[in-house]
């Protein structure tokens, strides 16, 4: 079974960490996005189909917390990434029970595990797209 190019979100306002997931991204093959605003994000995610958003936690006007949960709301399968340098328990947990595929901590040591992350979300979500179509197609 053929899968589209996967489309990819980064939000972050670290316009240097941006560019460098990008150019990183990228060159794995993924049509690649990146915003600073996380308002604009969720405007894109109900736009485009986005498979999977990466997306800090600290961000202006709304954090990526909430964001995460607009896009949980509005598209389950989207899978979201978060990324934080300032990490507590709490926001752990509400990331998790917001549906957080993966939670990662900046500076990253490597961008290998930024990338193991993004395939394991890829997974996730090609797996679900599979049970979606076995179980629901006319």
């Amino acid at each position: 079974m053929q899968f589209p190019k996967q489309r990819l979100l980064i939000v972050d306002d670290d316009e240097e960490v941006a560019a460098e997931l990008e150019r990183v991204l990228s060159l794995e093959g993924y049509e690649v996005y990146v915003l600073a605003c996380p308002r604009k994000a969720l405007e894109l995610v109900t736009q485009t189909k986005i498979h999977i958003v990466l997306t800090d936690i600290s961000l202006p006007d709304m954090d990526g917390i909430e964001l995460l949960a607009a896009i949980r709301n509005f598209d389950p399968l989207t899978q979201v990434i978060m990324m934080t340098e300032d990490s507590t328990m709490d926001r752990t947990v509400q990331c998790l029970e917001n549906g957080a595929t993966d939670y990662l901590f900046k500076p990253f040591s490597a961008f290998d595990e930024v990338i193991e992350a993004v395939k394991l979300a890829e997974a996730k979500l090609k797996r679900w797209q599979i049970i979606m179509r076995r179980n629901f197609a006319g």
